[in-house]
């Protein structure tokens, strides 16, 4: 591991360490701007699924895993995440608990009008197998 003062490893650990002791200051100073707050935890939880996505394809290398498989796997949590995320979201909006003028509404409706696009896409290049796939598993609304 490369411990050069400009390294990511070194890096890693200043960022730690100030994580630390961030998270000691959250929880004991006056709350912080709603906003910057916000754009923090996204970016965190950003970071943090990058980590920890490094850290399984590190895994796949050290144990000698098809990393293709390890890809698939990735996809996958990512899918399952979104799953719930999009559940969720859904259920706030039936409960009023997200409105139109809620901040971020408008880039999620267009994100999600991307990522619709490019479903609709795949699913008309590989249609018959789709129909297989969705004949096995239902979206529940529970």
């Amino acid at each position: 591991m490369d411990a050069s003062p400009g390294s990511l490893s070194t890096r890693l650990r200043r960022l730690t360490d100030e994580l630390r002791m961030l998270d000691r200051e959250l929880k004991s100073a006056p709350p912080p701007d709603a906003s910057l707050l916000l754009e923090f935890r996204q970016m965190l939880d950003h970071t943090r699924l990058t980590a920890w996505t490094v850290g399984e394809l590190l895994n796949v290398r050290e144990t000698q895993k098809d990393p293709g498989r390890m890809l698939s796997f990735l996809t996958s949590e990512r899918l399952r995440r979104f799953g719930q995320l999009a559940k969720d979201l859904s259920a706030d909006i039936e409960q009023h608990g997200i409105t139109w003028q809620t901040h971020g509404v408008e880039g999620l409706f267009q994100y999600v009008s991307l990522l619709q696009e490019r479903l609709s896409m795949l699913i008309e290049k590989h249609g018959s197998r789709f129909e297989k796939v969705s004949d096995a598993g239902s979206i529940s609304q529970s």
